[in-house]
């Protein structure tokens, strides 16, 4: 999406013209998709009048097809997601793989595969990335700020001596900016507050990793440069003035904490105010930028193998023959259609290891259960929930 240059922008402004080039890039990464995925899941919509019997066979047996060709356990699986994007889907899709076939991947078990919103000093990659093949990881927020080249090697390395890694599958999960700040707002918001940490934040005070790398260089090389930049380098500046004039202005909200700023300032001011903590603050919040970092690093990266092979005179690979293969996914896919968007991620993530009626019960089991909760009112699930705002107003969001 281009847009014109501004010299000199509001502090609304940016954060609605951030917002509108960071979907334009989520709406290029989705349009990316291979033709290969569209019919698989052509396929599989016409299979979908067996979904019914399938779901009542019990103990369904699984089994690698008679002819399958991929191996699981060759592969790295990497599932990446943000602050209100999938921290619950991303467990519920590591599930799927561990149960998808005879020979799934297996969990690690860990909350993290490693720290979120951290990384190296030097390099700029997360810390302690191992990603073990025949492993499903799963990752909160990671920090992508390190050349292309050097988290080419660290998704691909290999400390697992007695097990061949062929490549590394990222199933990244990604949200519309501007739900996600909604969602962002309402879910703090609430009373009693889900998270105790927005008790205690300063939204506005500037967070510097190892005390003199900010947020605003890191996401330099990516958001800012070239011709037509997701953002500017005063954008920064604006936005932190946001916060600045809603954040503790007067002899009454001083006393206030960021909690109590986002449940009873206006309702719009709470939203930009919780907003441009998501956008600028990179160690507590930061993850709409974090997420628009990660997806232009991603794919670079895949554009680096193709640019090594090149450069060796070898044939381009087909997608699914990729070292670093990526899948990027997101939010809307599936609360607008949960079991097209689950059959997706398995024939990315299983291909032909897993057979097809067992992807096809899996994808209408989430689908159920995941209208299910919509129905009783989950509270990760921020949509058509209502919220009590300061001025006492019912907000339908």
């Amino acid at each position: 999406m281009a847009r014109t240059r501004r010299k000199s922008i509001k502090a609304a402004a940016a954060i609605i013209a951030i917002g509108l080039a960071i979907g334009s890039l989520l709406v290029q990464s989705a349009n990316k998709s291979d033709n290969a995925t569209h019919q698989s899941l052509l396929h599989h919509e016409g299979q979908h009048l067996r979904r019914l019997s399938i779901l009542e066979a019990e103990n369904t047996p699984i089994a690698v097809s008679d002819d399958a060709t991929f191996d699981p356990n060759s592969y790295a699986y990497l599932i990446i997601h943000y602050h209100k994007t999938g921290h619950h889907l991303a467990r519920d899709l590591r599930d799927f793989l561990v149960a998808g076939a005879s020979n799934s991947p297996k969990s690690n078990n860990l909350e993290k595969a490693f720290k979120d919103r951290m990384h190296e000093e030097e390099t700029g990659c997360p810390h302690a990335m191992e990603l073990r093949p025949g492993i499903v990881h799963v990752q909160a927020a990671p920090n992508l700020f390190c050349d292309t080249d050097i988290l080419a090697e660290y998704l691909l390395r290999n400390d697992d001596a007695s097990r061949e890694k062929r490549g590394v599958k990222v199933i990244h999960l990604v949200r519309n900016p501007f739900s996600l700040a909604v969602s962002n707002w309402i879910y703090h918001a609430q009373y009693p507050t889900p998270e105790s940490w927005v008790k205690n934040t300063n939204p506005c005070a500037e967070e510097l990793w190892f005390e003199h790398q900010s947020f605003r260089e890191l996401v330099r090389p990516t958001l800012m440069l070239g011709e037509d930049p997701i953002m500017y380098y005063n954008d920064f500046d604006e936005l932190h003035r946001v916060c600045m004039e809603l954040y503790q202005t007067n002899a009454t909200t001083v006393k206030w904490t960021y909690h109590t700023h986002l449940r009873h300032l206006e309702a719009r001011k709470a939203l930009e105010l919780a907003t441009s903590h998501m956008m600028i603050q990179g160690i507590s919040g930061g993850d709409i930028l974090r997420m628009a970092n990660n997806l232009i690093k991603l794919r670079q990266i895949q554009n680096l193998e193709g640019q090594i092979r090149m450069s060796q005179h070898l044939p381009m690979p087909k997608q699914h023959e990729r070292m670093i293969q990526v899948m990027t996914l997101s939010m809307e896919e599936f609360t607008t259609e949960p079991r097209a968007a689950t059959l997706r991620f398995l024939d990315f993530a299983l291909e032909d290891a897993s057979p097809l009626e067992v992807k096809e019960r899996i994808a209408t089991e989430y689908e159920i259960a995941y209208l299910e909760k919509v129905k009783k009112g989950d509270e990760h699930i921020t949509f058509d929930k209502e919220l009590l705002n300061g001025e006492g107003q019912n907000m339908n969001l």
